[in-house]
């Protein structure tokens, strides 16, 4: 993994090198930025993409999100909110209101994880004992 400000004129990483860091792809970073959801990042002598430190932490803030189970419309509205300069309390606001819906949907998974340990314990039991599997 490269380190995350390489010296010299085109200080900052690349979009590979970003890529890499974050356990993304280019793709996935292009998409980000094209959606308004990433800042474009400035663009060294070279004229390539450089990844600065805040760059990478701001990805890597909407990888997490994004692995929160936040969609792209929440995502394009907390960074418009941001890049206006929305106050800290109304962002904290839209990220609670998604922490909310991750605790909804994280209750629903554990109700379901229940009944499939209790299908997988049966499925188990029948099998050792050689009685009939259960029915789907």
């Amino acid at each position: 993994m490269p380190p995350l400000t390489p010296a010299g004129p085109d200080a900052g990483l690349t979009i590979s090198e970003a890529a890499d860091v974050l356990g993304t792809t280019v793709d996935t970073i292009r998409y980000y930025e094209k959606e308004g959801i990433a800042p474009a990042p400035g663009r060294g002598p070279s004229g390539w993409r450089r990844y600065d430190a805040s760059s990478v932490s701001w990805l890597a803030g909407v990888l997490m999100l994004r692995g929160t189970g936040m969609n792209i419309q929440q995502m394009r509205e907390y960074a418009a909110a941001y890049q206006a300069g929305a106050s800290a309390e109304d962002r904290l606001a839209l990220l609670e209101q998604h922490h909310e819906a991750v605790l909804a949907r994280l209750a629903e998974v554990h109700v379901h994880l229940g009944a499939l340990e209790r299908k997988i314990s049966a499925y188990r039991e029948a099998i050792h004992t050689g009685n009939q599997v259960p029915s789907p």
